[in-house]
Formats: C-alpha cells, sequence, structure tokens
C-alpha cells in the first residue's frame, strides 16, 4: 500500500480519501504524522552519525546529545500510546523519587517518566497506515543511534570483557502474552526553588529586617531562615498559592511522604514546573493532575530529543559485576506531549492538507498544531545520572521550552 510522504508531495494512502467517514483520532493522528519533525525513513539524514552524540555546554550538565547538521539538538515527533500501568512508568504520584530515604536532594531531582508503545501494527482499521508507520519508524531509529553509538565507543576499548553495561532507549517485556518493546519518555526536572542546604547557612537580611525577628540569634535558626527562604524572623509557613504554579504541597500525597519531607527540610515555598502536557483542547495537564487525566491507552503524538549518560567505572572492591566497567545510559528526554484526537482546526486542517498532496505541492516543514504540544516503584536503571554530571535540567532555547511556566 503507498503510504504519504510529506517531503516529496506523494499521495495519502489508498483510504486517505475525503470522501471516507474518518474519525477525530484518525484524522489528528494522519495530519500530525506526516508533517514535521515526525520519524519517516529520511529523518536520520539530518543527523551526522560521526561525533554524535556529543556534549553541549549549553544544555548544562555532562550528558552527550545528538544533534542536527546546525549543531542543534536533534527533535522528533512519533504517536504512541501511553501505558500508566507499565513496570517503568513513573508517571505519579511519586514520580522517580526512591522508595526510601527521601530528603531535599531526591526531591531536586524529581522527574516524570512515561512509558509509552508503539501503535499496534494490527489497528489499520483504527489508525491510518502513515501513523502506524511514523510510531514502528521511531523506534526502529532509536535502535540505529544505539547501535551506531556503542559500535563507536566500543571500537576503542580492547575486548568485549570491557565494555560498559549498556541500558539502550527501549525497554523489553521478553515474556508470556505481552512480549513487546516499550520506551520511557523522561520529563524535565519538576520543582522548583529547593534550596541547597550547602550554600544556605544565612539569610541575606534587608535594612528593613533590621529588628524584627532573632534569625541571627543562633546558627540554627539562620540555617533554617535561609533554607526556608522565609521570613527574617524564622521558616516559612504553608499557604496558598493560588494565583502562582502549583506548590509541592499541592501534589497528590496518599503516604503523607511530601508532608513529611515538607516539613523537615521547610520546602513550603518549592513549586512545580509543569511539563508541556497538553489535552485535545490545548489545555495544559499539571503533574497533580496525571492521574486523573491521563490513562493507559490514550493515543499521544509526543516530541522528544536524545542524550546519553556515561557512568565511570566503580571503583569500590565489593561492587556489583555490572558496575565494574561502568554504564552508558541512553535517555529519550520529553519536550511536548499532546492528547490526540487534537480538537483544534482538526477538520479544517486535514482537508486543507489533503488537498495539498493531491494537488502535488509541498507539506510544509511547520506543524500543523499552532497550539503548544501537549509508577512510583523504584527500578535501578532510572536512577538519576545528574549525579555524574550535576546539571539542573533542560536548557534549550525558546524554541525548544521544556518546560511550562506561570505569570
Amino acid at each position: 500500500m503507498p503510504t504519504s510522504n510529506s517531503e516529496d508531495g506523494s499521495c495519502p494512502s489508498r483510504e486517505s480519501s475525503p470522501d471516507t467517514a474518518k474519525t477525530p483520532l484518525w484524522m489528528s493522528l494522519y495530519v500530525q504524522s506526516v508533517t514535521a519533525p515526525a520519524v519517516n525513513g529520511d529523518t536520520l539524514t539530518s543527523v551526522p552519525s560521526v561525533n554524535n552524540p556529543r556534549p553541549l555546554r549549553v544544555m548544562g550538565d555532562n550528558a552527550e546529545y545528538w544533534v542536527n547538521d546546525a549543531g542543534e539538538p536533534f527533535t522528533f515527533k512519533f504517536p504512541a500510546t501511553l501505558d500508566l500501568e507499565g513496570q517503568f512508568d513513573r508517571s505519579g504520584p511519586y514520580f522517580n523519587l526512591p522508595r526510601t530515604g527521601l530528603d531535599a536532594g531526591a526531591i531536586k531531582k524529581m522527574r516524570a517518566q512515561f512509558e509509552v508503545r508503539p501503535l499496534e501494527i494490527q489497528a489499520r482499521d483504527i489508525y491510518p497506515e502513515e501513523a502506524i508507520k511514523c510510531s514502528s519508524s521511531a523506534i526502529d531509529m532509536l535502535n540505529v543511534l544505539h547501535g551506531e553509538a556503542e559500535e563507536a565507543r566500543n571500537a576503542l576499548l580492547p575486548s568485549s570483557a570491557s565494555y560498559p553495561r549498556d541500558v539502550p532507549f527501549w525497554r523489553r517485556y521478553p515474556h508470556g502474552e505481552n512480549e513487546r518493546f516499550s520506551i520511557v519518555l523522561t520529563s524535565d526536572l519538576l520543582v522548583r526553588n529547593v534550596p541547597d542546604p550547602s550554600r544556605s547557612s544565612v539569610p541575606r537580611l534587608r535594612r528593613c529586617d533590621i529588628g524584627k525577628g532573632d534569625t541571627m540569634q543562633s546558627p540554627s535558626k539562620a540555617k533554617a531562615a535561609a533554607m526556608a527562604g522565609g521570613p527574617p524572623g524564622g521558616s516559612a509557613s504553608p499557604g496558598t498559592n493560588a494565583e502562582g504554579p502549583p506548590r509541592l504541597s499541592d501534589l497528590p500525597d496518599p503516604l503523607g511522604r511530601y508532608a513529611a519531607v515538607i516539613s523537615q527540610y521547610s520546602l513550603w515555598e518549592c513549586t512545580i514546573a509543569a511539563p508541556n502536557i497538553r489535552d485535545g483542547r490545548g489545555a495544559l495537564i499539571g503533574p497533580q493532575e496525571y492521574r486523573t487525566k491521563l490513562k493507559t491507552g490514550d493515543v499521544v503524538m509526543v516530541e522528544c530529543y536524545l542524550k546519553l549518560w556515561s557512568i565511570a567505572p566503580s571503583r569500590r572492591e565489593n561492587c556489583p559485576p555490572e558496575e565494574k566497567n561502568g554504564s552508558r545510559r541512553y535517555q529519550v528526554m520529553l519536550k511536548s506531549m499532546k492528547l490526540l484526537p487534537d480538537e483544534g482546526g482538526r477538520q479544517t486542517t486535514f482537508s486543507s492538507y489533503f488537498s495539498d498532496v493531491k494537488g502535488k505541492r509541498k507539506a510544509t516543514d511547520e506543524p500543523i498544531d499552532a497550539q503548544p504540544s501537549k509508577r512510583s516503584a523504584h527500578y535501578e536503571d532510572d536512577e538519576d545520572d545528574e549525579t555524574q554530571g550535576g546539571g539542573s535540567g533542560s536548557r534549550l532555547g525558546d524554541g525548544h521550552a521544556m518546560q511550562v511556566t506561570y505569570d
């Protein structure tokens, strides 16, 4: 069956005729899957195989990133289905936090992880052929990039016995009826304004603060006030934040873990930076809403970029065998996620695009949608690698905003 190609202006698949009734989901998937930067067979032509991935100072960490010909982070999009019940999903309520040892440092590194599956190839009666191919091509592309990076790095080592353990872009379920691959999408950091205990020993007072508190009566009071970022008379206290972003204390807390760490480390002023995740109408879905507004089986269009963490070999004498050679951890980073069907101008954009393709006019490289795209158990391969790099999160430019902030 012939497929659509937005780059060469070829016609849509045989079943893409507007004369045939199509569901809103079908139309949304079709439009999103044939417009850049949707994955297709030519996607990697702009991604050099030499010197990729590489460090990017602008990103603010020690990871390596895949870049395009222009030296910018390589981004791509593909459709998939959410699997919030998957073994590797960390979408709430405690995201990727460890089961024990929760402290301010762990809160500072907190991220959401979404497990997604490629669209089912057998579901051609539900999804357009173009969307199925785009989704399948995405995991093929990840396989290619992973293989190229492993081959280039292992070629510099003396033997296979010295190869680091690698954690690829994908996860696998090798047994049973649900044998499959899935992809884990990692968000940017979720919590802001987390105080650094090593630097917050004394608060900075202003002239108007003189004589208004007992902050400087003891080092312990001074440190508590500095960490809390509160008034000079003592640490901050709980309160509402109706006009600003949600706070850490606004997240669902069924086990009381947030309440305990907030009280212990005076994290009342910590706010939530919501990743760019949108519903079909373009409304932002905050982290506190993931378990109520997202569900397993939802079809989403995700835009991502890629990074690689190289972990040095352990120097401990009694370290596990898999740590002796170090490890390489490949990450698919979430730039945006949009629930489908897209309710904004879907019929108009579908009809317009079909007319353009049928008339052999080249499809635009700009995305059709003008709106921003939209289990808490610990897993050893999902631990935060920033302990090795000291990075504080993505620093993509304005055109690559990773998170949505509140005015």
